[in-house]
């Protein structure tokens, strides 16, 4: 039910599993996703997603700070996502 997640899904910017569909992990929340930062219209529609019309609640002086630099997957081997998850251009993960 969180908007930011029904919009991802219906534009496609999840990372994918081998066969194809969203790649899902298990991290801190729960179930997760993952979006493909590796594309450029990813970083771009996320970016978007911090601007004061679309971010409630949000200020001029209100800064996010993310300190994960790699994806977080409990469930995967080496606490990571497996190396055959692809990104949206095909590439697999162990490639990037």
């Amino acid at each position: 039910n969180y908007p930011v997640n029904k919009e991802a899904t219906a534009k496609g910017l999840y990372i994918k599993n081998k066969d194809g569909a969203d790649f899902d992990g298990w991290c801190w929340p729960g179930s997760s996703s993952y979006l493909d930062f590796t594309s450029a219209h990813v970083r771009q529609w996320w970016a978007e997603q911090f601007s004061l019309q679309r971010y409630v609640g949000s200020t001029l002086d209100l800064f996010t700070w993310n300190d994960m630099n790699e994806p977080s997957v409990f469930n995967g081997p080496e606490v990571s996502m497996p190396k055959d998850a692809k990104n949206l251009a095909g590439e697999e993960h162990r490639e990037w």
